[in-house]
């Protein structure tokens, strides 16, 4: 059973940080400090763990509203593999990395294609990263809830294909004039 909960957790973890790479592990260094992760690495439960990475998640979705879009996603795979690792490595060594980072660059491309539009679309860069910053804590909360982050990956992976949809449809009706 710790083997599930745990990569639920790691999996919602995984898709959090594609919303914002790094304050999804100060989410999870909490919940370890508050025993509630029981697959977590042994160093996940150091208040200096949770002091850095809670400094570093700050500064990044700071960072995140000015840095172009490939460096955004492999940022967030990267923190992915180690928020599944961190929060599953107990319980599953080494495979989280794979895992979690393709949860995360794929999370990570869906929510910038996202995150784009919306700043497109009239939104101001600023106050989109900041929504999407609070979203990722609060999405990066929901995954330590047992079993919700096998749903939040379904989700992520439904909002993916639509889309990837909408994109198709978008001009689907104009005729190419030559």
């Amino acid at each position: 059973m710790d083997l599930l909960i745990a990569a639920s957790q790691g999996a919602g973890l995984a898709v959090a940080c594609g919303l914002v790479a790094i304050l999804p592990l100060g989410v999870l260094a909490l919940a370890a400090l508050a025993g509630w992760t029981p697959g977590a690495l042994g160093f996940a439960t150091e208040p200096a763990f949770t002091a850095a990475v809670w400094a570093l998640g700050l500064i990044e979705a700071a960072a995140r509203a000015v840095l172009p879009i490939p460096i955004r996603i492999a940022v967030s795979a990267t923190a992915a593999a180690a928020a599944f690792e961190i929060a599953a490595g107990d319980v599953l060594p080494f495979m989280g990395l794979v895992i979690g980072a393709a949860i995360g660059a794929g999370t990570a491309w869906i929510t910038t294609r996202m995150a784009d539009r919306a700043i497109g679309g009239g939104g101001t860069r600023w106050g989109v990263t900041a929504i999407v910053a609070g979203a990722g804590i609060v999405v990066a909360a929901l995954a330590i809830i047992p079993f919700v982050g096998f749903a939040l990956v379904i989700l992520a992976a439904w909002l993916g294909i639509r889309s990837r949809r909408d994109d198709q449809t978008k001009y689907g009706g104009l005729r190419v004039l030559r």
